[in-house]
């Protein structure tokens, strides 16, 4: 074999490699794409949605907090839907490894017919109807009985009415007044930290940041959410500002194992 050709057949080689290469890495481009599903209007997560993969025929259910993880490859088209919202593609362009993607519904508003009823007659008629209908005597449902073995006797309670100067003197200087009186308050308080810790424990902190032990209870101190706060808003938002609390949270402690 001449030179010139040894070396003409040496090109051609390398370049039919390169092409399988190229081939190759296309094939094998799958990747773990992550992301989450928010509402377009207060950005808030959109629990449960449905994430299809429309290319690769395969799909996955987001958690309660919008947050999905699935297998696709640069150039797919997600199909993303929810009770109560539009629903949404969104096109994979090249690789977004190790990073999460924030993807938005819209919110859908579902008209109804205006309906009227008229077999019943006219309101008067049936609000009379209602009045003269007798209901059986069914006695207590059993399951508020077992409910009520474990009412506290203490609780019923009930400070004396003031109807004239002897009542008014009972209710400021009596000892046995003034207890009953601190005891309904103590509970009434009481019954509002078991809802504030039933909402804001250890155990939702774990679930959701992975941290427990002395790591969680200086986190909960770090997110210094007041009692207020913690019942007026709902799970998810509840959720969603603990989880961007520990983002921050994160944060401050690399910077500080930075500067030590």
């Amino acid at each position: 074999m001449k030179p010139g050709q040894s070396k003409k057949y040496v090109i051609i080689t390398i370049l039919c490699l390169s092409m399988l290469s190229v081939y190759a890495q296309k094939v094998d481009s799958l990747y773990y794409f992550s992301g989450q599903v928010v509402s377009k209007q207060g950005n808030y997560p959109v629990a449960l949605a449905h994430v299809i993969n429309v290319t690769q025929r395969w799909g996955v259910v987001a958690d309660t907090l919008g947050y999905f993880n699935i297998w696709v490859k640069p150039d797919d088209t997600l199909n993303l839907s929810a009770i109560g919202f539009n629903y949404n593609e969104y096109n994979i362009s090249g690789f977004l490894k190790d990073t999460l993607v924030k993807i938005k519904l819209e919110g859908r508003y579902y008209e109804i017919p205006e309906v009227a009823i008229s077999y019943l007659g006219t309101y008067k008629q049936f609000e009379q109807k209602v009045l003269d209908l007798e209901l059986p005597d069914l006695g207590l449902n059993p399951e508020f009985e077992k409910m009520f073995k474990h009412v506290e006797r203490a609780q019923m309670f009930e400070i004396p009415t003031i109807t004239g100067p002897i009542s008014l003197f009972y209710v400021m200087f009596s000892k046995d007044a003034k207890d009953k009186k601190k005891y309904i308050e103590l509970s009434e308080e009481g019954k509002v930290k078991d809802k504030i810790r039933e909402r804001f424990n250890e155990h939702i902190i774990r679930n959701l940041t992975g941290l427990s032990g002395e790591k969680a209870q200086k986190f909960m101190k770090y997110c210094d959410f007041k009692d207020e706060y913690i019942l007026s808003i709902d799970d998810y938002r509840l959720y969603s500002e603990i989880m961007s609390k520990y983002e921050l949270y994160k944060k401050r402690e690399e910077d500080s194992l930075k500067t030590e």
